[in-house]
């Protein structure tokens, strides 16, 4: 009961916050936004790390947050400073040769056995969450980014609210399809991907001057964008079980850490950001 009161509270309560910081504060091109990123990166890198240190050298604290802020910086500073989009790209190829360098700089001690595990390491954090974070800046450059981003959030908590649900509630016969995440099942993925459409009905109709005769196109988008939360969900899980953890952190109710709570975003921002591009032109 308690499980569920504190999941029924993060949809109801946390989605439209969210949801409003977004439609509401738009100033200085989604300024709050952008902050919120920060400060969510900052706490994911923090996990991320310390998942990776069950199994994993790692390098020190300071230098896992330094490469892994890198691109959602550069996406603030692109966004919001007005800084040419090269920053981002400079900022990628900045963070690998800070990896690189810190190696080398790390094989004057001598020892060498830990440095392809600290690179394995640095990399991935680079990527997960910081590459993947990066494009939910980037979605704020484009015109009406209030009504993507909504629909975006709308369609990532819609899938993984109703597949929790849906789960909960037809799935005790059919789980254990997903060795990583047993608790997954056929219900829940049909209750997801209900979620996913819903949402983009949703947004349809909330935003029908940006989504005007699009609505086949936005179900399909948000179709994708679902399948691609899912895999993320599945993702952190395995990593979870690699590690022998159960959650990344302890952060927040009813999900665990920071990491557990973004999981689906992460991989869902840069397909939703990519079809989007491709088939709305935004």
């Amino acid at each position: 009961m308690k499980k569920l009161i504190e999941r029924l509270l993060l949809f109801f309560a946390g989605l439209p916050l969210l949801i409003a910081s977004v439609l509401l504060l738009p100033h200085y091109n989604y300024l709050v936004l952008h902050i919120e990123v920060l400060i969510v990166a900052v706490f994911a890198i923090i996990e991320m790390r310390d998942l990776l240190s069950k199994k994993l050298p790692v390098a020190p604290l300071w230098f896992a947050l330094f490469t892994g802020l890198m691109l959602p910086l550069a996406a603030f500073l692109h966004a919001v400073v007005g800084l040419p989009y090269r920053i981002i790209p400079f900022a990628l190829i900045f963070s690998c040769l800070s990896i690189l360098s810190y190696e080398f700089f790390a094989c004057f001690s001598g020892k060498f056995d830990r440095a392809v595990g600290r690179l394995s390491s640095s990399f991935s954090i680079l990527l997960y969450p910081g590459y993947l974070i990066m494009y939910l800046g980037i979605m704020t450059i484009w015109p009406n980014a209030g009504a993507f981003l909504s629909v975006f959030f709308m369609i990532v908590f819609g899938t993984d609210s109703l597949a929790w649900f849906f789960g909960m509630i037809f799935g005790k016969n059919n789980r254990g399809i997903i060795p990583a995440s047993p608790n997954k099942s056929i219900a829940g993925f049909i209750g997801g991907y209900f979620g996913a459409v819903l949402a983009a009905v949703l947004g349809f109709y909330m935003f029908n001057s940006v989504f005007c005769h699009c609505l086949t196109t936005l179900i399909f988008i948000a179709l994708a964008t679902a399948t691609a939360a899912i895999i993320g969900d599945i993702f952190e899980s395995v990593l979870k079980r690699s590690s022998g953890i159960k959650d990344s952190g302890s952060g927040i109710p009813g999900r665990g850490g920071v990491l557990d709570s973004i999981d689906s975003v992460l991989l869902a921002a840069p397909v939703f950001y990519i079809l989007v591009d491709l088939f709305l032109g935004a």
